[in-house]
């Protein structure tokens, strides 16, 4: 008797084509609309994280 196991599916390419396949079905539209939904979501992420700067962590990054 089989089980699901048995059928597993082969796992993602690090090629991205199956990205290039999605955004080819998309209306420029709607790659606009998700990218300017993006940048204002990395936005507010930066912002956020504004708060965990403190002058000690800037020298240490300058440092690298």
């Amino acid at each position: 008797m089989t089980t699901s196991s048995d059928h597993r599916t082969p796992p993602p390419t690090l090629g991205g084509d199956h990205w290039f396949e999605l955004t080819a079905t998309l209306s420029d539209e709607s790659k606009e609309a998700f990218g300017t939904w993006l940048g204002h979501e990395l936005d507010s992420l930066v912002t956020d994280l504004e708060g965990f700067e403190t002058p000690n962590s800037l020298r240490k990054s300058l440092r690298r």
